[in-house]
């Protein structure tokens, strides 16, 4: 009795992917992707539209973050969708080719990945979160907003009360309590534990179809079965997918978002879906904001700089990073807003950082900061021997990285390992932060990170015999 208890977390992951696939039916764009791309992207669209559309119907509206006001949301998408269906008669998915029969490379990277999602499923269905910011403040943060029905309970918005990072974003707490209220969970069950689990299937689906946009199958199979079986992303209890930090959901909408909007000419529903993912990025976490702007200015640098005639940028080429930008810059309104009415209390953010030290601290703290980087990804215990790898791959494979992609992928994978740097220049205490943080940062910077890494696999394996680069292309 008490298994069916546990797996009935499914659930709770139903209540963001049936929303999100009717979502990416509601946006060409996205409709026309492979199967397992449809499916990654539905259910970080869930999770964004659901849980962003209560948290601003919370603050704005004070809607109670009740049973009600969950499903209503959850519907929504699916409504439109059916009466999109029903005026179209089922459109056939005409614009998307056939895929080619699975290969055994890529039959072993997602059957392992599949052992590997098993596992962590297994420890999310047995035991409770045990992870220390998990429990201490995004928990304890849903806990608040569930016991209130809002995102704005006294504890957050009333001065005395013992509080950590009590401005934090509060998009994954939010989607906590959207899970415990429709499961009629108690104050102590963890249902919402495959939530964060089921982001790691996803983040690997998502960096297997950026992959593939520009190199060969066998590249991205191979990437993505050397990143499955990293031990940081998914049992690390500090960050990875059997946690509830929001490191690797960052990752994912960070990651996903981006791609959609890197094309020359991004169609419109492309910049929807990329502006819901980037706006749920930035109310996942403090660098999500920084983050989800330079995604976007990142991608317009692409269409300006990369052979496209500014005559035709003028003519509306604009259009579809304008959506993105306000859909983006909408989420940064209620993240503002929201925290205007959040006192400063406990531990403030000035004891523990000093703006004064970031120069040139930026610069003098590289001799110290640099071994203890390196210490951190030569760590067997969360990365193995993959970083070394990694690096022999990259030298090797040089070649291919000389595309047009790889400068705005290099930008993307930059900017968290950025964020980094400029919080260890201003830390009172910079050796702890990266001894406890820099991993989550590289988390962050994964998908962009990673498929750069198989740009340099796919010139690899152009030396080898002809099975291994029978599909072998080069895009631009």
């Amino acid at each position: 009795m008490a298994g069916i208890e546990k797996l009935v977390q499914l659930a709770g992951v139903a209540l963001f992917a049936v929303p999100g696939a009717a979502l990416v039916e509601l946006l060409p764009a996205l409709r026309a992707l492979p199967w397992g791309q449809r499916l990654a992207y539905a259910y970080l669209l869930g999770v964004a539209f659901v849980a962003g559309g209560l948290y601003a119907l919370s603050h704005f509206l004070a809607v109670p973050l009740r049973v009600p006001a969950i499903l209503t949301l959850a519907l929504a998408p699916a409504g439109g969708w059916l009466a999109m269906a029903a005026r179209h008669r089922f459109p056939r998915r005409a614009d998307h080719p056939r895929g080619r029969r699975w290969n055994a490379l890529q039959i072993l990277a997602f059957g392992m990945a599949g052992v590997v999602f098993l596992s962590i499923l297994a420890e999310v269905f047995i035991n409770p979160l045990r992870d220390w910011d998990g429990r201490m403040t995004w928990a304890a943060q849903a806990r608040y907003m569930r016991a209130e029905g809002t995102v704005d309970p006294a504890v957050l918005t009333q001065p005395g009360w013992y509080l950590t990072h009590s401005w934090y974003p509060a998009l994954m707490p939010v989607a906590q309590v959207a899970v415990l209220e429709l499961l009629r969970a108690g104050d102590d069950e963890h249902f919402f534990r495959a939530v964060y689990a089921f982001f790691f299937p996803v983040w690997l689906l998502i960096l297997y179809g950026g992959a593939r946009r520009w190199a060969s199958r066998n590249a991205a199979a191979l990437t993505t079965l050397a990143v499955a079986l990293l031990p940081f992303p998914a049992i690390y209890r500090g960050g990875g997918a059997v946690s509830a930090y929001s490191d690797l959901p960052l990752a994912c909408f960070y990651g996903a978002g981006f791609l959609l909007l890197l094309a020359l000419r991004p169609r419109l529903s492309a910049a929807v879906g990329g502006g819901l993912l980037l706006a749920a990025a930035a109310l996942t976490k403090n660098e999500g904001a920084p983050l989800a702007l330079w995604a976007l200015s990142v991608a317009a640098f692409v269409s300006v700089f990369a052979g496209v005639p500014r005559r035709r940028l003028a003519g509306g080429r604009w259009r579809p990073y304008m959506l993105a930008a306000g859909i983006v810059l909408a989420a940064c309104v209620l993240l503002l807003s929201w925290r205007v009415g959040i006192p400063d209390r406990f531990e403030s953010y000035r004891e523990i950082i000093s703006w004064s030290t970031l120069w040139p601290g930026v610069i003098t703290r590289v001799p110290l900061l640099l071994p203890k980087i390196r210490l951190q990804m030569l760590s067997l215990a969360d990365w193995g021997t993959f970083w070394l790898a990694a690096f022999v791959v990259l030298l090797a494979g040089w070649r291919g990285l000389r595309r047009r992609v790889t400068l705005p992928l290099l930008l993307a994978a930059a900017a968290p390992l950025g964020i980094a740097w400029i919080a260890y220049s201003v830390s009172l205490d910079p050796v702890e932060s990266v001894r406890t943080s820099w991993n989550r940062f590289v988390l962050q910077a994964s998908v962009p990170l990673m498929i750069l890494l198989t740009l340099a696999v796919d010139d690899v394996l152009c030396v080898l015999p002809g099975r291994w680069n029978r599909d072998r292309h080069l895009r631009p």
